[in-house]
């Protein structure tokens, strides 16, 4: 008969096989998802030389090729500490577990070995284990398998590994063992009500050995979202570089255009009248010189995008700041939020001011704001390029843009209100908001240059 280790060998074995000869079908999701898999079942010393050179924000290319010599040493990783950890037999309790076998195992039959053999259980897996407790969100998690890899798609499981990082050992141990005790109780409760008050209460426990305050559920955020989140400079500009080389005059002039929107009127002055001062105008600049043009405004507007002036309220991703975490962002009181807001207000322009303001303008619902292709039509809408000019005119004079920036300032704090309600609260909130500019900049009625079928502002 085949001995456990050698039938564990083969199936590893089988398993890349498998994975090799299908890499060129897996989407770029699944490549990082595969990554992400293994990368939870090494220690901290081998993921320094297995993950070497390894980001998420790799274009899907460059993923697949790290995948191929990845995939075959991890599995040989995997196997040395397979024959390790069964040198003297096959025992299943700490520490004589693998990490895949911890990853493989349900809450309830981890569990109580984690707790019968804590003394005997690594740094790493504890807070492998303490970060996955964090995120025991409904009763069913309990008995799933299936768990341990579905926490791997979000964020806040990365988030809360990192934050325990510089947690001692004994602080880990100490909580992990409070934890076993409540799950315990959690797997012994007769009913889902009493299950999910417990679960809460570890969710509880596990998020305070992270720091966080809040129940780690209202941090989750979406699905296989890159991480960490924020792009590495090299990467978008690589990634940017492989775009625009194959972009049709049409794409070429739109991202152009997209890009000088996000900078301020001294950085177009800096950077793009340069480009527009060797030739008779923007429609006459050739594929080559748009390509060169994108690429500088790119560097200049960082990690900026059409939506950045909008989806900083509720996530923390300045326009023009660094970015808060997103887990501190969500743990912030308002008006500590505002506080960052209001200085990353403070490094725009008037012009930028007024750009944004026309979005609020011609978007027809609060979702608008936040939709990517709505926002890039916009930049070839009359009404937007005559809009922000006519609200510049009208409140950018005097002073430094006093009256702008007051107004601004005012919309600003009402959407940071705003991204916490919900339904139809949320887009009263927004038809106020909207209400507003309309009012203070004198756009209402026929006065408006948001014409061509547009909802004008309202009058009050």
């Amino acid at each position: 008969m085949n001995t456990y280790v050698e039938l564990v060998r083969r199936r590893l074995e089988d398993r890349t096989a498998n994975l090799l000869g299908n890499l060129e079908d897996l989407p770029e999701a699944q490549l990082r998802f595969t990554m992400r898999i293994f990368g939870d079942c090494v220690d901290d010393e081998a993921a320094k030389s297995l993950f070497a050179g390894y980001s998420e924000h790799l274009s899907e290319e460059e993923l697949r090729n790290f995948a191929k010599a990845f995939i075959p040493a991890y599995t040989e990783y995997a196997i040395a500490e397979l024959e390790e950890k069964k040198r003297q037999g096959e025992r299943f309790d700490p520490p004589f577990l693998t990490q895949e076998e911890y990853q493989e195992m349900s809450v309830l039959e981890k569990w109580p070995r984690i707790a019968a053999h804590l003394d005997r259980v690594s740094p790493v897996q504890l807070r492998r284990e303490i970060a996955r407790a964090a995120m025991l969100f409904r009763p069913y998690m309990l008995s799933d398998p299936g768990f341990n890899e579905g926490v791997l798609e979000f964020s806040l499981y990365f988030d809360l590994l990192d934050r325990m990082r510089l947690q001692p050992e004994a602080r880990l141990r100490e909580a992990t063992a409070a934890i076993a005790r409540e799950i315990a109780r959690a797997v012994e409760a007769g009913t889902t009500e009493e299950r999910e008050l417990l679960l809460k209460g570890v969710r509880a426990m596990a998020g305070a050995v992270a720091g966080l305050t809040a129940d780690p559920e209202t941090l989750l955020g979406p699905p296989m979202e890159k991480y960490p989140r924020a792009v590495p400079p090299e990467y978008r500009l690589r990634e940017l570089r492989n775009k625009v080389s194959t972009m049709t005059l049409k794409e070429l002039r739109l991202s152009a255009m997209a890009y000088i929107d996000l900078l301020t009127v001294e950085e177009i002055r800096r950077i793009v009248s340069p480009f527009f001062v060797r030739f008779p105008s923007f429609f006459e600049m050739p594929s080559k010189t748009l390509r060169e043009l994108i690429l500088a405004t790119a560097e200049a507007a960082g990690d900026r995008s059409l939506l950045s002036f909008t989806e900083r309220f509720g996530s923390g991703r300045m326009a023009m700041a660094e970015p808060v975490d997103y887990d501190v962002w969500k743990l912030m009181p308002l008006e500590d939020r505002l506080a960052l807001l209001r200085r990353d207000n403070e490094r725009m322009d008037s012009s930028m001011m007024a750009r944004h303001l026309a979005r609020f303008l011609l978007s027809k619902s609060e979702s608008d704001l936040s939709n990517t292709e709505r926002q890039v039509a916009l930049l070839t809408d009359p009404g937007y390029i005559e809009g922000h000019g006519e609200i510049l005119k009208r409140l950018g004079g005097g002073g430094e843009g006093d009256r702008i920036r007051r107004l601004y300032d005012d919309v600003t704090a009402r959407s940071a209100r705003m991204a916490g309600l919900r339904g139809e609260e949320r887009e009263t909130a927004f038809r106020e908001i909207r209400e507003l500019i309309g009012s203070e900049a004198g756009i209402t009625g026929s006065d408006t240059p948001f014409h061509n079928g547009r909802d004008n502002a309202k009058e009050r």
